[in-house]
């Protein structure tokens, strides 16, 4: 098995055909069938499911995928240590939700830039589920992530900080006084719905302590929701990092049950022990870098 088969198979695999991964790496496009089939012959498995409409990866090849990835990453970073000398060097990549990476990773990746100018660390905040962050460290996309607890048993992980759900109305709605109006005064607007694994597991909670509507609507992106309530379109229950700064048509207001938001930073155990995403999670876990935030300061996180 040699490396050089690994990187035709995920050049195939996300391109779609072998002619598009042989304009990519530059040799042609028999070479990577050669080699994807000797690759093939020597795991006793096929990889590939070849069709007009292209190549796509068989069950066997997606598994394969997953730790191709790893190793060609490792394999990046092995070259990148042997000419870094001592300094820490390579890509680190953070799979994370969109408010972490809006609101506390520009401090981290600030301060390890200047502590390590050859360590690149790149954010990938397009994820709105948590097995959407297990997936990405499972299948070698991202060395580190940081997602709402529980995680997945196979992952080590690093306590983080936390916020809370909250309860986002209308700026206009009547509220009698400033407290919170309780269940029953909201039931004239529609419920809109956060459409995450968190979110449903918070809105269980809420159902127990007396909260009866269903969503009108479920939407995954949580500015989406923010602005429809501002428009007098209905309320809902998100995270307060992801409403922060508050927008002004909107009022967010504290839920009368905890329900708090827990993070945890996570990796693969052999990714966790690498010493550039050791030195990633540090920068991370240090609590002067989050205070000094916009949401520190305002105090919308919090640490156990």
């Amino acid at each position: 098995m040699k490396l050089s088969q690994l990187k035709m198979l995920v050049a195939v695999a996300e391109h779609g055909s072998f002619s598009a991964a042989a304009a990519e790496l530059d040799c042609t496009q028999s070479r990577i069938s050669h080699a994807i089939a000797e690759l093939e012959g020597e795991l006793g498995v096929s990889l590939l499911a070849r069709g007009r409409a292209g190549s796509v990866p068989t069950e066997a090849g997606q598994r394969v995928l997953a730790k191709a990835r790893q190793m060609l990453r490792l394999e990046a970073g092995l070259r990148d240590a042997a000419l870094a000398g001592d300094g820490l060097c390579g890509s680190v990549r953070i799979a994370c939700f969109r408010s972490i990476g809006t609101h506390l990773l520009p401090h981290v990746v600030e301060a390890l830039a200047q502590a390590h100018p050859q360590l690149q660390v790149e954010i990938d905040d397009s994820c709105e589920q948590r097995a959407d962050i297990h997936g990405a460290l499972q299948d070698g996309l991202a060395e580190i992530g940081i997602a709402q607890l529980p995680l997945a048993a196979a992952l080590a992980s690093h306590p983080y900080l936390h916020d809370d759900y909250v309860l986002v109305v209308p700026r206009a709605l009547p509220l009698p006084g400033d407290g919170f109006p309780g269940w029953p005064a909201l039931g004239a607007l529609p419920f809109i719905g956060l459409a995450c694994s968190g979110a449903a597991e918070i809105l269980a909670r809420c159902r127990a302590a007396g909260f009866a509507p269903e969503p009108s609507r479920l939407l995954s992106n949580d500015t989406s929701i923010a602005a429809m309530v501002g428009r007098g379109m209905g309320y809902s229950i998100l995270p307060r990092l992801a409403t922060f700064p508050e927008p002004p048509d909107v009022r967010v207001l504290p839920l009368p049950i905890p329900a708090r938001r827990q993070f945890a930073i996570a990796a693969l155990p052999d990714v966790m022990r690498q010493p550039a995403v050791r030195a990633v999670v540090r920068a991370l876990r240090d609590r002067s870098l989050a205070a000094v935030t916009q949401a520190g300061r305002a105090g919308i996180i919090g640490w156990d």
